[in-house]
């Protein structure tokens, strides 16, 4: 018990493999990189494809002309706050530019968003909170 009285639920390392199964189950994600203005974190759609995560942009958003050919994280993660349990998974890899974006996947934003990125993961770490 914590100094609430409440219990406490066990934090746990999770494999690469669950990693993997959590992100493919959310739409959104968080993008971040080192830019001009310093560190920034972007929400995005994307979409799995095998070990690298797709994103769709504008070609002049800050996105497209500050992560091309670097490198960045992508966190996806999922609290459920009355179970006081959730999850997080940390992706780091390589963005690159696609010039012909991929259907995948669907933003959610208005507007034209006709240049892909690729994240090429190269390694993949994550925790859970399991609930009491």
């Amino acid at each position: 018990m914590n100094e609430t009285g409440t219990r406490q639920g066990r934090l746990v390392e999770l494999s690469a493999d669950d990693c993997w199964e959590r992100v493919r189950s959310q739409p959104v994600g968080r993008i971040a990189w080192t830019g001009r203005d310093g560190i920034s974190v972007m929400p995005a759609n994307f979409a799995v494809d095998g070990g690298d995560i797709l994103i769709r942009t504008s070609p002049y958003a800050a996105l497209a002309l500050e992560c091309a050919d670097r490198e960045v994280a992508f966190e996806v993660d999922h609290v459920d706050p009355d179970q006081q349990a959730g999850w997080s998974v940390l992706l780091r890899g390589h963005c690159r530019r696609e010039e012909r974006a991929s259907d995948q996947p669907t933003p959610w934003a208005g507007g034209r968003r006709t240049l892909g990125l690729r994240i090429e993961v190269r390694a993949v770490s994550g925790r859970a909170v399991l609930a009491h």
